[in-house]
């Protein structure tokens, strides 16, 4: 699922999480594409980063936080991307 819940309001979004974490309960894979850090911690059990194509990383979203200098998902995706972590 590419970006599912790009432009979703909350009450919207918060459905499609829960249906989303139904599903992961039964057991069903899922390929979802978020920019949004807190969706991927979650929902996903790992994650992949992506930057011009390649790899970056990839491993659970507790690994990955671990091998960043940082402690959220969200400043270790910046970290990986080599954008700026603004505190």
């Amino acid at each position: 699922m590419d970006e599912l819940t790009t432009g979703l309001d909350t009450a919207a979004r918060r459905e499609v999480w829960r249906h989303l974490k139904e599903l992961k309960k039964k057991g069903t894979t899922i390929f979802l594409t978020t920019h949004y850090m807190e969706e991927a911690e979650s929902l996903c059990d790992r994650i992949f980063l992506i930057k011009d194509g390649k790899k970056v990383t990839e491993g659970t979203v507790k690994n990955v936080i671990e091998n960043s200098p940082y402690d959220n998902l969200e400043e270790a995706y910046l970290w990986y991307m080599g954008e700026e972590v603004i505190r």
